[in-house]
Parts: C-alpha cells; structure tokens; sequence
C-alpha cells in the first residue's frame, strides 16, 4: 500500500467476529490483506474472532497473520483438537450403560442378577416417564417456545439474546433436568485441547505490550450486557516493578477474559470474574456495529463468516415457523440488518466501511466441524477471490454505494 493510500486508509479496525470453525475464512482472508499493506492498528473481537486475533497481536504485520493461518493448518484441524466430553457427560453415561452389561451376567451364587434386577426395576420407571410425560411437557413448551421466538425475530433490531431465559424454555429445561441433573453441569464439552494450545502458542507479555489496541468482547450473564475487555485495560498495565509472581497474575486475568470471549455456552463453561459470569458475546451481538464505530478508526474491515446469499428479509409467519429448523436463516436475516446499520453510520461519520464474507460455506465446516482437508479447500478459494476483491477495492466501499435495501 502507497503512502497516498495510507493517508486515505489512515488508522485500521479489523473486527473478527464469531462462528466457529467457519472463522478459518477470516485468517485466509486478513492475512491476504496483510500482505496487501493493510494493517490494523485495533482488533474488535468476539467468539472464534478471538482466536484469530491473537497471531495478529501478538506480532503486527505479516510474521502475526501467517501465524494465525497457520495455528488452523497445524492445531486446528478436527474436533478432537478443539475440545474433549465434559468429564460429567462421560459418567452420565458410563453410569447408564453400565446398567445394561451388568443384567447379562450368567447365573450364580452371587445373586448378581437379583441385584441387577432391582436396580433395572429402580430405573424403568424414569424411562417409562421420561419416553411417557416427557414429550407431551415438551411439546407444549416448543409450540409457546415457537411463538416467542417468531414474535423475537418479526422485529429486525433482536438477536438471540436472552432467548434462553424465556419461561417456557426454562421450565423444559427443569423437566429434562430432573432425569440428569444438568444443572450440576456447567457445560456439554471441555475446550481444554483449544485453550491448553493456545497457550502455549502464544506469548502474553507480547500481546499485553503490542502497538496493536485489542478490544475483546464478552456477554455478562447475569444482565446480557456486551463487556469490552482490552490488552491496554489499566488493570494489565506493566510498570517494570511487578515480581515474576504478578506479572503471572496478570497474566492469568488476561486469558481468563481471553477465554470468557470464546466461551460458548452451554457448550463450553462460561467463566467467572468479580462475582459475575461471562460467556461469548457473538450469540447475543453477532455483528458489534455500536462497539466497532466508537473505536474511532477511519477504515472498518467487518470479517463474517455469514455466506453470501439471497436472504429473505421480511417476516413471514408461515415461512418462520419452517425455518426454525434452520437458525441460521434467521441469523443471517439479523446480520443483514446489522450491515445496512453499520453502512449508515459510515455515511455519517466519513468511515470507510467493507464487509468480507464467503460466497457459500463448504461441506464438512462447521461450528465444532472441520479437517484438513476443508481448510486447503477454503485457502484455495479465498485467495483467488481476495485478489479479485482487492483489485477493486472501492467498488466494494460501502460509505460510497448505494444503501443496502
């Protein structure tokens, strides 16, 4: 990038947002305009956005995006390396199972069978409930649930958010709760492969001292408030006059942050800071219009993992009730939205707004989904189309077209 167009650029927002596996289109993508001179000077983060910025903070420029394509084509290239079963799962289950091997045992003077079949008479009843009462509780909850949730999306400014909470939900939930007790559960899946990676891939005092200003995103639970953490927040600051001892405690605060941006509850543990719990921001605010403008950069790079497609915009009652088998059409009717608000106030304040999303997501990529395989497919392919994409550049400047309808 020229001097002149560095002066038109000025300073640089990347904004990753989440989406799982699916983020590996945003380190193919960021680090070709890397290379193509444009670098950041502030990360918004959020979910698996988090994940990538990390490379990019750590080492600026060129060294930081190859690092961050290349954690995915070494580290993160199937499911088993980004998570394990939650240790409570897996004793739900072995208990379970373990019931059924136990009747099976031949007869003899161990009266194991009589003890077996005690416990086979414990445990039919909760079956005959659970198969019985079960889906008639829950099929009155889902159709309450279905009309919440069409009311929720009718309007276009709603996410998510807090959907969870609503009555009907939480009753289902109790019902399913008193056969396996999964509030004593604090998540479905253990991210330790991911996070124990991380942190050893990374250097903390590099990221905590990088010219690079990153604000990190989490949801708090308790009010669903979107919380802006950063590598320059004061409580992370080094004077030179800390002992190996604080410098660690700083240290282990700025990756707990790291980690409640990327806690994607229920699925991983939401994690807790200051008698509060927090968990990934990207459910509830999916496209951070609001936090990325106030950053006060003059040039926003918007990473979607959002494909580009003919999205039905207006709310059909019908239509919404056959698509709620398929939550990313309504996810994608939400981010629309968020685009056009977002190309608004780049009209107002003079911000040169460009949004980089795939054309279409490949088989095999998914929110937990992925192998080698796909991601030398997605690098084929983004980089292809990032060239083409860079080469006309302008065009693709929403502060100058025509207003998304």
């Amino acid at each position: 990038m020229s001097d002149d167009q560095a002066k038109r650029y000025g300073n640089i927002l990347f904004v990753f947002c989440g989406g799982g596996c699916k983020a590996v289109f945003q380190a193919v993508t960021a680090r070709e305009l890397v290379h193509a001179g444009f670098r950041p000077t502030h990360i918004v983060s959020a979910s698996a956005g988090t994940c990538n910025a990390l490379g990019l903070v750590e080492n600026p420029g060129i060294a930081g995006a190859e690092k961050t394509l290349r954690i995915w084509e070494d580290y993160i290239t199937s499911p088993e390396a980004i998570y394990e079963v939650h240790p409570f799962i897996r004793e739900k289950i072995a208990r379970l199972l373990g019931v059924f091997p136990q009747v099976a045992q031949g007869w003899g003077p161990s009266g194991s069978i009589l003890h077996d079949l005690k416990r086979a008479i414990k445990f039919l009843p909760l079956v005959i409930s659970f198969c019985v009462r079960m889906p008639f509780r829950a099929a009155g909850r889902a159709v309450s649930f279905v009309f919440r949730l069409m009311d929720a999306f009718a309007s276009p400014s709603k996410s998510f958010r807090r959907l969870v909470q609503a009555p009907e939900v939480q009753e289902a939930f109790n019902e399913v709760d008193k056969y396996f007790e999964l509030k004593k559960m604090k998540s479905f899946l253990d991210p330790f492969p991911l996070l124990a990676r991380l942190g050893e891939e990374f250097d903390l005092q590099k990221v905590l001292t990088s010219p690079i200003v990153w604000h990190i995103l989490a949801e708090r639970y308790e009010d669903g408030t979107t919380v802006v953490f950063s590598n320059k927040d004061p409580d992370l600051a080094m004077d030179g006059s800390e002992d190996a001892r604080g410098r660690k405690a700083k240290y282990d605060l700025f990756f707990r942050r790291i980690r409640a941006s990327m806690a994607l509850y229920p699925l991983f543990e939401m994690v807790e800071m200051d008698g509060y719990r927090y968990l990934d921001a990207d459910l509830a605010n999916p496209l951070p219009v609001e936090e990325s403008f106030s950053v006060g950069c003059d040039t926003i790079f918007l990473f979607l993992n959002v494909p580009k497609q003919t999205v039905r915009i207006e709310p059909h009652p019908l239509r919404n009730l056959l698509e709620l088998n398929d939550l990313s059409r309504l996810n994608e009717r939400y981010i629309h939205h968020r685009v056009k608000a977002a190309q608004v106030k780049a009209k107002e304040l003079g911000v040169n707004l460009f949004v980089i999303r795939p054309d279409d997501i490949p088989s095999g990529l998914g929110l937990l989904e992925i192998d080698r395989k796909v991601i030398e497919q997605v690098k084929t392919r983004e980089r292809t189309r990032m060239k083409d994409y860079l080469a006309n550049l302008e065009a693709n400047n929403l502060r100058f077209a025509p207003l998304i309808q």
